[in-house]
């Protein structure tokens, strides 16, 4: 893959207010402009690893959220953002030869040539969450752990981009690496948790867990989770290929929990599953509370039918997002709801918040990818749970 421009580069994370928050490795690859980013760990002196994720959306949240750089800061953890990348890992398209080329001009271009060879954590979102699966059984001894997020599960017949799945022959496995597959709540789909549990009985040397992301939906990425996947990383670099374990039962609606060995997940340690059941505490036997949104004042509508329910044409530079608790239908406006106060954040796209609900755009996005015309702005309305509701989760898209 040819090696157009390198370059280093200052990143501004903007939440709230401007911070500086490391120097970036910018590289760019290729005729399209497509580029790679690297954000280093802040204050470490060594890279133990790279989380490495392709570009879909709440990748996005992970490099905005102080405090997810925090915990990777803590740990030496690099996070490497990437445009275009692979949805199923095929290598016969080129792919492993894009991420070593990606990877030798990161351990070259910033004077740490542990980068080269650096256990990597692959992480993808939705329609990129089969590649963490894919990549790790292709390189399994330069991974540490896998991340599939609002998600898929390994092997998936079910792949989160729509296609087939790519196979992996018989001498291809994941065993004994730390894999961690979430769904949300509001996104439950049986089918796709079913082929999960079936991959760790079929192979009982696999490390599979699994998280209901629970009172979150699709397209949210919260404080909360990013704080099990920190947890979930550091106890991987801990022990990169764990002998033992617990096992505890697989999400229920209800709460109840099974005993069945069919219906259960590994977990790392006795903490790990403690911080499960305790998500799911938060949310069973509770509650809904609905959210809805005006831009600017004028109340959006909502669509059940779209992927993403709510959508609305960006009114200008400027402009303000503000939050409604509403009924079931995202129309009409309700006092049923927890006491909170409910916020905006930003999912993906070209937009800096520069106030509680205010926006601006930013036209030199550093996610904007040429080759798909990535202009659209993605944020979330979130509202914490309480005694009596669920958290609620809105996603909404600004064309």
């Amino acid at each position: 893959m040819k090696l157009s421009r390198i370059l280093i580069a200052f990143l501004f994370i903007i939440c709230g207010t401007t911070m500086l928050r490391s120097v970036t490795f910018d590289y760019v690859v290729g005729e399209d402009g497509r580029r790679a980013m690297l954000r280093l760990p802040r204050g470490a002196r060594d890279v133990k690893a790279v989380l490495y994720c392709h570009q879909n959306m709440t990748e996005e949240v992970l490099f905005r959220s102080e405090l997810f750089c925090s915990a990777m800061d803590s740990l030496g953890v690099a996070m490497a953002f990437v445009q275009g990348g692979s949805q199923n890992w095929d290598v016969s398209k080129g792919c492993q030869v894009r991420f070593d080329s990606i990877m030798n001009a990161f351990a070259a271009g910033t004077e740490h040539p542990e980068i080269a060879t650096a256990p990597v954590i692959p992480f993808g979102h939705s329609a990129q969450a089969t590649f963490p699966w894919n990549f790790a059984a292709w390189n399994p001894d330069r991974t540490l752990c896998i991340i599939s997020y609002h998600g898929d599960a390994p092997r998936t017949n079910l792949c989160g981009y729509g296609r087939e799945n790519i196979e992996w022959g018989r001498t291809r496995n994941i065993d004994h690496i730390p894999g961690l597959m979430i769904e949300g709540e509001y996104e439950w789909w049986e089918a796709r948790v079913r082929p999960a549990l079936a991959f760790r009985m079929m192979y009982p040397d696999s490390r599979i867990s699994f998280l209901c992301d629970a009172g979150k939906g699709h397209f949210d990425l919260g404080g909360p989770t990013q704080r099990y996947i920190a947890r979930f990383i550091a106890k991987a670099l801990a022990d990169p290929r764990p002998d033992g374990g617990v096992y505890l039962s697989r999400w229920r609606e209800d709460g109840s929990e099974s005993s069945d060995p069919h219906d259960m997940f590994w977990y790392q340690d006795e903490e790990m599953a403690e911080m499960t059941r305790a998500r799911y505490r938060e949310s069973h036997g509770k509650k809904m509370q609905y959210l809805s949104a005006k831009i600017n004042g004028e109340m959006l509508t909502y669509n059940p039918d779209s992927h993403i329910k709510i959508t609305a044409s960006r009114p200008g530079d400027e402009f303000t997002v503000e939050p409604v608790f509403t009924d079931s239908t995202r129309s009409v406006a309700s006092a049923d709801h927890a006491d909170v106060r409910p916020r905006v954040v930003i999912l993906s796209g070209p937009v800096i918040q520069t106030g509680e609900y205010t926006f601006r755009y930013d036209p030199d996005y550093f996610g904007f990818d040429p080759a798909r015309l990535w202009s659209g702005i993605t944020l979330c309305v979130e509202a914490d749970g309480d005694s009596t509701y669920k958290s609620a989760v809105q996603e909404l898209n600004i064309r």
